[in-house]
């Protein structure tokens, strides 16, 4: 029992994530010959799981000494009950992992859509962005390895104060110009660019930047017009970027550029860390 306990601390602990494929495979070879020297049947297949639990050839000296300290004659039963004791913590540690990555998908969908925030609040910027970006989380590859994979760049000025504004609204901004920047990148991949830092003395500047074929002069005249778009019928509906306007200029009164080159597309929010009375008390438009 004492054992046993001993046992569960140490998957607890265990670190065998971080081992590279090469050294995870030789740890289950020693662990499954250790097993198959001593005559325990299935050991091969006992191994894989003793070494995710951080199990090695020592524990199993250890296990198999206090076996003879007590006279024992199965070896193999007090292998096999330690077995399903390390198979139990590990699926209990993955019930925990995933009731976690639950949570915190619920808190980002709650951040993204607001539902439990009044309309106007003194909200962080890089909070609505990275749960807009948690939105578009099977649109993008965290390592970049992938064809076509799109990489995200975070250059984050952390020491930003927090602003007034609309984040619910704030939030549909940063969705319409990431989704047209993902929709640029689409065919080759590329690179997404998450810029933060102070404009002057009294404005926040937000750059979304992504490294596809770029907007010609011809269009980008017009791309915060409604109903004006160059997506293919049935996949846009060219109020994106006139909605992303309206929210940033009118209702927040700041400004929303856009900076194009081949390669280098840069999308530029411009908002104000204080807002006058009259908008603070406005509604947004819609």
């Amino acid at each position: 029992m004492r054992l046993q306990q001993e046992v569960v601390e140490q998957v607890a602990k265990s670190t065998t994530h971080e081992l590279s494929g090469i050294e995870t495979a030789d740890c289950e070879d020693a662990v499954g010959e250790w097993l198959e020297d001593h005559g325990i049947d299935g050991g091969w297949d006992i191994a894989p799981t003793f070494v995710e639990g951080g199990i090695d050839t020592d524990w199993l000296e250890r296990i198999s000494a206090v076996a003879d300290e007590l006279a024992s004659k199965s070896l193999e039963g007090a292998i096999r009950w330690l077995y399903y004791t390390v198979e139990i913590e590990l699926l209990l540690n993955q019930i925990a992992e995933a009731s976690n990555r639950i949570s915190s998908l619920v808190a980002d969908a709650k951040q993204y859509s607001q539902m439990d925030r009044a309309p106007f609040q003194v909200a962080n910027v890089h909070d609505l962005l990275r749960s807009t970006l948690v939105m578009f989380a099977d649109r993008l590859s965290k390592d970049g390895k992938e064809a076509k994979a799109i990489r995200v760049v975070k250059e984050l000025d952390q020491s930003l104060p927090e602003i007034p504004c609309y984040a619910g609204d704030l939030n549909q901004v940063w969705t319409n110009i990431i989704d047209n920047a993902l929709a640029a990148m689409r065919d080759q991949g590329g690179t997404l660019t998450i810029r933060t830092c102070r404009e002057g003395e009294n404005m926040v500047r937000v750059e979304i930047c992504d490294t596809g074929p770029g907007i010609p002069d011809d269009v980008r005249e017009h791309i915060f017009e409604p109903f004006f778009t160059t997506k293919p019928f049935g996949e846009g509906t060219g109020l994106g970027l006139d909605l992303a306007f309206n929210i940033v200029v009118k209702n927040h009164r700041g400004d929303l550029r856009v900076e194009s080159v081949p390669g280098d597309t840069r999308f530029i929010v411009l908002l104000p860390l204080e807002l006058s009375p009259a908008v603070d008390e406005a509604a947004p438009e819609e």
